[in-house]
């Protein structure tokens, strides 16, 4: 099928230079075969919000790897770019802006599914899990409900010969839906998490989610995934304020999304206001926010937004003064 790159829109303009760039994957020089994976990421698929060239493009890789077209030096970016797309399905599905644009891609990631998927069974040990976890987001996409549990086969196969941590292998299982239950009792710590991030509704779950929240996560569990959880098991902020405390203090500006800034929207669901005084575990957070050099560059507009969104005052001195 000739696709007129032409009328396409990637994030920067006309797609016509991804024509050129998914060439280079094949034929082109180290630099070039690097531009074009650098092309695919930046542009195709902008921090994971697809464009009207991003199907075509998820068409055109996966005819590279099928055809075994792709430079081998190129075959794990590009099924990350496959990975990424998918969790761009997933995660987009209910946004009314892309519903034109992801049903197409949904399929192009579905086609590229049986296409890919040998590329794991036949995979390096030191590459396994990398192509596993990519696997694992394109089966999540609604469309492939029905081929996880054979990928789940093959993620449990690899899981037991491989040196890699185990709790890595078991993020994959569960994403996949694979019971994990039994493994709550794990005497690895990180194996114990990883199954209750499975099995929230798990009474024992709980526990396990809330308990080690004040400290860094252990080895193969990530704090974006911990604290996510905590969010949604806990009974409110109150419950987990000592703990954000902990996180707050010490987080980068980069967790202002998914960790310290996940933490200050679960804190303050209604804006501070001047007729609404700060509670005393509000009060807590806001002081361990400011204890933290990492947040307060004035430059970094991905902080600030936090504490506006909250109703807080974007310079530390002022939210030092609020906080008492």
């Amino acid at each position: 099928m000739t696709v007129d790159w032409s009328r396409l829109r990637h994030a920067w303009g006309r797609a016509t230079d991804t024509p050129g760039h998914l060439a280079a994957l094949e034929s082109g020089d180290a630099d070039a075969r690097v531009a074009a994976l650098d092309h695919l990421d930046i542009e195709v698929l902008h921090q994971g919000f697809p464009e009207t060239a991003t199907a075509p493009a998820v068409r055109a890789v996966t005819a590279l790897l099928a055809e075994g077209r792709a430079h081998p030096d190129t075959v794990e970016s590009l099924l990350e770019f496959l990975g990424d797309a998918a969790v761009s399905v997933t995660h987009l599905a209910d946004d009314r802006y892309f519903a034109e644009i992801l049903p197409d891609l949904a399929d192009a990631v579905a086609e590229a599914y049986p296409v890919v998927l040998p590329l794991l069974a036949a995979s390096p040990p030191d590459r396994a899990l990398f192509r596993a976890e990519n696997l694992v987001a394109i089966a999540r996409m609604r469309s492939l409900a029905d081929r996880r549990e054979e990928l789940a086969v093959l993620v449990l196969q690899w899981s037991e010969r491989s040196v890699e941590p185990q709790a890595e292998w078991l993020h994959c299982l569960g994403r996949l839906g694979v019971d994990l239950r039994d493994r709550l009792i794990d005497p690895d710590p990180a194996v114990r998490l990883q199954a209750a991030l499975a099995h929230e509704d798990d009474p024992r779950a709980r526990e396990l989610i809330l308990a080690p929240l004040a400290e860094p996560p252990p080895p193969g569990v990530h704090q974006f995934a911990l604290v996510a959880a905590a969010i949604r098991v806990a009974a409110d902020f109150d419950e987990i304020a000592a703990a954000a405390c902990q996180i707050a203090g010490r987080d980068s500006w980069a967790g202002f999304d998914d960790g310290w800034g996940a933490l200050v929207r679960f804190a303050f669901p209604e804006p501070y206001a001047r007729h609404r005084p700060l509670t005393e575990p509000q009060r807590a957070l806001v002081r361990a926010l400011v204890t933290n050099d990492q947040l307060w560059d004035p430059t970094n507009g991905s902080c600030r937004l936090v504490f506006q969104q909250a109703g807080l005052p974007s310079t530390r001195s002022a939210c030092g003064r609020l906080a008492g």
